[in-house]
């Protein structure tokens, strides 16, 4: 991997070209600072008073776009994708909250102000998901929030419906996956990876007339034209096959509301899964705005036939471009599917290890040019977490190089932590938590914890590197 070292952030930053090299030499400073201790406030990062004034210069100048900033890390991540002949595009929305004022930013769920940021993430194929970079980032303000307040549930229906497929906010999902697959590098084919939120017919037919591989977790109850049956009504006339048996963690109640009931409360226990698998039709809804009267895919049912009392049953039912004529091919769909969950750990990076909601900078505009900063800082963290805690161990330097390896052993020396030899990047994931705090004993380290031992490895390196210089000169 190019840039392998964990701290070898400005690398990704690497071609970017903001026509100014002064902007180029203050980027390149922000983010050596920033990465240095990425959940620090600005102020905090900054190491003094012109480093401060000239941040918040550069996120206020027009010149700088979240486009721009991100060329760098695009070319990285198609560079890494070569050799992978299919990757995985994991695709997802989050939404970014601020408290206080700020110029530009729109209403969210429950009234609080802020923007949501779409994004795709490229995630290799093997079993240990490894997120390969993030490919794109669609920063946009929820206009129907405001514009529907007031409105009656049939009104915002009405105002929906009129609007064409390329004025509504759900296209952003076709679109991205569109610009993303014509990005790719010669020899990669894309699967796009996308939750219940993309079980849209238009979305669906969009993404099959530019020819485009997906799974998408569906609706079971999506209506086909197989007889009028719904999903799994359909499916379930064909032969059930024992799946796998796993491990399901428990869920709170408060999480089930936050998700808004699509992931009920559940107990801890472990689930008997059972899949089958056919071909479909389904046909467009009457306020469709697709020229595709019909699409003919796969869908792969996974589900639970006897829950424990009380239980909601674990279920999924994916659509799917990919042939499944087999068991083999229908695991391979549910590993595909698997991979989404890269992204909600990219997001925790984000906003818990990068603490990017608590950036103190007063506008849209200047948000959006921080996050193009912190995109591929949080991508890093990512790296060395998912890494860590994969089931086959890799040796450490595919994060770390020897000299980097030489320092974080003599730094956990002094904290009777002996650092094993050869280290796997495990090794160096609890090493560099253990630096924040962490205790193995504790299980894995959290986002805040790993954030915090980060900091303290690249502070001790830039120390380092520079005492080296000078023993040299």
């Amino acid at each position: 991997m190019k840039h392998s070292g964990i701290s070898a952030i400005a690398g990704e930053f690497d071609g970017v070209s903001l026509g100014d090299a002064r902007l180029g030499e203050r980027l390149r400073r922000i983010v050596e600072l920033s990465a240095a201790a990425p959940d620090d406030s600005f102020p905090e990062q900054m190491q003094t008073v012109a480093d401060r004034e000239a941040l918040y210069r550069f996120f206020s100048n027009p010149k700088v776009t979240i486009d721009g900033l991100l060329e760098g890390h695009v070319r990285q991540t198609h560079e890494r994708l070569r050799g992978h002949p299919v990757i995985r595009v994991v695709h997802d929305t989050t939404t970014f909250h601020f408290s206080g004022e700020r110029e530009g930013l729109g209403l969210t769920r429950g009234g609080a102000s802020g923007f949501l940021g779409h994004f795709a993430v490229a995630v290799a194929a093997a079993e240990e998901r490894e997120a390969l970079g993030v490919l794109g980032v669609r920063p946009y303000i929820h206009q129907d929030a405001a514009a529907h307040r007031g409105m009656t549930p049939s009104q915002r229906v009405a105002a929906s419906r009129a609007k064409s497929r390329q004025q509504k906010e759900s296209s952003r999902w076709e679109k991205l996956a569109g610009d993303v697959s014509d990005a790719l590098p010669d020899g990669v084919r894309a699967i796009h990876i996308m939750d219940q939120e993309a079980d849209d017919y238009d979305l669906l037919a969009e993404m099959h007339r530019m020819g485009l591989g997906f799974v998408v977790r569906a609706d079971p109850k999506r209506r086909t034209l197989n007889d009028g049956l719904c999903a799994k009504e359909l499916l379930a006339s064909k032969p059930a096959k024992l799946f796998r048996n796993v491990h399901v963690n428990s869920r709170s109640a408060k999480k089930a509301v936050v998700t808004r009931g699509r992931h009920p409360a559940r107990s801890e226990r472990d689930a008997a899964l059972r899949i089958r698998w056919s071909r479909i039709t389904i046909g467009a809804r009457q306020h469709s705005t697709s020229e595709i009267p019909e699409l003919s895919f796969w869908a792969v049912h996974v589900f639970e036939p006897k829950p424990p009392k009380g239980e909601e049953p674990i279920e999924w039912m994916l659509f799917t471009s990919e042939p499944v004529n087999t068991l083999a091919e229908a695991t391979a769909v549910v590993d595909h599917y698997r991979a989404r969950w890269v992204i909600e750990e990219y997001f925790k990076a984000l906003k818990t290890g990068c603490a990017f909601e608590r950036r103190q900078l007063t506008s849209f505009d200047g948000l959006t040019r921080a996050l193009g900063v912190f995109v591929p800082i949080a991508w890093r963290l990512l790296v060395l977490r998912t890494l860590g805690r994969a089931p086959s161990p890799k040796p450490a330097k595919h994060v770390l190089d020897d000299e980097q390896l030489l320092l974080l052993r003599t730094l956990l020396e002094t904290r009777r932590f002996p650092l094993p030899s050869p280290a796997t990047v495990r090794d160096v994931m609890l090493g560099i938590a253990a630096l924040g705090g962490h205790i193995r004993n504790n299980g894995d380290p959290g986002w805040l914890v790993l954030g915090r031992g980060f900091t303290r490895f690249v502070e001790a390196e830039e120390i380092w590197r520079l005492a080296r210089r000078c023993d040299q000169s």
